[in-house]
């Protein structure tokens, strides 16, 4: 980025249509008339993004019904004017945000207040994702209340870039369905690092030196990165609608990252059956203490108590669900259940299928389809199936299934029948 700005770019994520055949990722961004002179290309409708980043995410053949990710992405120039942003706080935290960059040197800047960063924050705070980007300069706007809330710090140092770390390298940022990225760019002649960062967070990519330069605030589940000229022309982004490079592939995958970055778990109750949504990994408590091998995104009580579930999430945040409270258990005998349909469009909510039950302890589940197939296999109740045939996801169909069920007491139960695999 260019040494005469600051850059904060906040890009907030959510979605509409949740079910559906097509379904949206829409961005309300801030306006540049924000800052109507001088170097005011840093938002979704500057001149530095219009080229090629902004084109990228509206055509249809990446983001779309029938592109590489299927879902069709709307944006809104809003928020231009001084203290506008405070309406962040009351909008739907599925609703979509884009905070561009500003100079706050610039005589035609309308300045952004303390109330619009705290607005910001809290609209995060009750679910929004933020993705934000900024740069330790002189110039640009005063992002002292921005650091005072997200924790973190930066440093200069140049050139610059993202190269994925562990963590990083298992979210689709790095490994996305536009492409592997190994490393993208900073860019510009102002690039930076993090000398600080938020206590409870991930290091997605680091420098050439070891620095952190992309960041998961655990705690907001936000996205922090060290420059916004990873998204645009100075950092490498090709211009018009395709994608064409790393670069491209990286401002597209931080898209479908923040799309399909988990919500804090919540815990479903059905009878003394507890579940929740679908993660990385689990562990469930009991009175605030860890369950021996209750490790399976669904858990069956085994006396009265408090229970939650911490989750791990792909970029390797972990979250704390919030509590059932248990009064009423009792033994009850042993049992299966295996629903009669699922819906894999990553919503979090029935996206596996799974064989729940009391008192498990192995299981035989083949599926096939209606040619006499079998698409699916397990041995293990927490080995369920996400809809997909090597590899690549099935349509809406209706499938045979066969199951024998062993439980801990060494009797058996065998059945067959359908289920549904609704798109």
């Amino acid at each position: 980025m260019r040494p005469s700005h600051l850059t904060i770019v906040c890009l907030l994520i959510s979605f509409l249509g949740e079910k559906g055949v097509c379904q949206n990722i829409n961005i309300n961004s801030i306006s540049t008339i924000r800052q109507s002179s001088g170097d005011n290309g840093y938002t979704l409708d500057g001149f530095r993004m219009t080229e090629g980043s902004r084109p990228k995410l509206l055509n249809p053949s990446n983001f779309g019904a029938n592109g590489i990710y299927t879902k069709v992405i709307s944006i809104s120039d809003n928020y231009g004017t001084s203290g506008s942003l405070t309406q962040v706080y009351s909008s739907p935290t599925n609703s979509i945000f884009f905070f561009g960059t500003f100079d706050k040197n610039n005589t035609s800047t309308q300045q952004f207040t303390n109330d619009e960063i705290d607005s910001l924050y809290n609209w995060s705070l009750r679910g929004g994702k933020v993705i934000i980007t900024t740069q330790s300069s002189s110039f640009g706007y005063d992002y002292t209340r921005l650091n005072s809330k997200w924790s973190f710090s930066t440093n200069q140092s140049n050139p610059s870039s993202f190269i994925p770390t562990t963590d990083g390298k298992n979210t689709e940022i790095f490994m996305g369905p536009f492409g592997n990225v190994k490393t993208a760019s900073e860019g510009g002649s102002l690039q930076g690092f993090f000398d600080t960062v938020p206590p409870n967070s991930k290091i997605l990519a680091t420098n050439g030196n070891g620095y952190p330069t992309l960041i998961v605030d655990c705690h907001t589940l936000d996205l922090i990165v060290a420059d916004v000229d990873g998204y645009t022309a100075l950092g490498g982004i090709s211009a018009g609608p395709t994608i064409n490079n790393s670069q491209d592939k990286f401002w597209a995958n931080t898209i479908v990252f923040m799309d399909k970055l988990e919500k804090p778990p919540v815990i479903t109750k059905s009878g003394f059956d507890l579940s929740t949504g679908t993660f990385a990994a689990y562990q469930w408590y009991l009175n605030a203490a860890p369950i021996n091998d209750a490790n399976n995104q669904s858990y069956t009580v085994t006396k009265n108590g408090i229970y939650s579930v911490e989750t791990t999430m792909k970029c390797g945040c972990k979250l704390m669900s919030d509590t059932v409270t248990i009064t009423n258990y009792q033994n009850v005998p042993n049992n299966y259940f295996l629903p009669t349909a699922f819906s894999p469009n990553q919503d979090g909510l029935n996206d596996i299928l799974y064989v729940r039950g009391r008192g498990i302890r192995d299981i035989a589940l083949s599926i096939y389809n209606r040619w006499g197939e079998k698409v699916f296999e397990s041995h293990n109740t927490s080995d369920g199936w996400d809809g997909t045939f090597k590899g690549k996801p099935l349509g809406s169909a209706v499938f045979v299934y066969c199951l024998e069920v062993t439980f801990t007491n060494g009797d058996h139960a065998t059945n067959k029948g359908n289920v549904t695999l609704i798109r």
